[in-house]
């Protein structure tokens, strides 16, 4: 079977449909029953929907006992939240929240799973571009987000042979966070300077386009269950924005 997080919408949503598609039955986790629910039923046959808070213990504990006695092939760490807050603008709750859900979980539930993980199963943890590339008020983000890095090589070494573990960093991509993302870094500007912006953005993915959850979704499921000589691996997905 496939664990995948934040399942209920987006990047994940297409992670957890594509992994049922190539015959596993995926475990959606997520805070909202609903929308996980529409994901299950998409991802097929074996798939179920899971809720849980996973930026709390008792969340983590939640989805292992979900999955006991399972194995798990795949393990697809996509939740996440974003943060749009200037430095001077940046409380310790919100630092805190943003490493929780973005950093911590990730950790803890791996953990968690641990015992569960076939031998040669697959991590894969969605990380982002903004890692590497630097942005106003993005510190704390992007700050949670190399840390996955971090994490990806370390636990590589660790988990090795048996496990393998990589990470898709991908650039913009068409989903609810994005559109979140882009009033509360644009919506503060005048309408102009927004679309000067926004169009100077673009002139720097060679693709000439934002991509979408379904190619997000395909490096991660080649990450996971196809490249079987690739670990400690960062992919960037980002239609060559990070190669201007």
């Amino acid at each position: 079977m496939a664990v995948v997080t934040g399942a209920g919408s987006g990047i994940g949503r297409a992670a957890a449909v594509a992994l049922g598609g190539r015959g596993l039955g995926v475990c959606c986790v997520g805070r909202r029953l609903g929308p996980l629910q529409q994901t299950a039923r998409q991802a097929g046959s074996g798939s179920r929907a899971v809720a849980a808070d996973i930026s709390a213990e008792d969340g983590i504990g939640t989805v292992a006992d979900a999955v006991a006695g399972a194995s798990v092939a795949a393990l697809v760490h996509a939740a996440a939240i974003e943060g749009i807050v200037a430095l001077e603008d940046t409380d310790r709750a919100t630092f805190d929240r943003l490493v929780a859900t973005n950093l911590a979980a990730p950790f803890f539930l791996t953990q968690a799973l641990r015992p569960r993980l076939a031998d040669g199963a697959g991590i894969v943890f969605v990380g982002s571009v903004s890692a590497l590339h630097g942005r106003p008020r993005h510190a704390a983000y992007a700050a949670t987000k190399a840390g996955l890095v971090g994490l990806t090589t370390s636990l590589a070494a660790e988990l090795a042979p048996q496990i393998r573990v990589n990470c898709v960093s991908p650039g913009a991509t068409d989903t609810p966070m994005l559109a979140e993302a882009a009033t509360a870094y644009f919506g503060s500007m005048p309408a102009q300077e927004a679309e000067q912006t926004g169009a100077a953005e673009m002139t720097r993915v060679l693709l000439g386009r934002v991509g979408t959850a379904a190619e997000m979704a395909a490096a991660i499921v080649h990450l996971a269950l196809d490249a079987s000589y690739s670990t400690g691996s960062v992919v960037t997905v980002d239609g060559g924005f990070s190669a201007r």
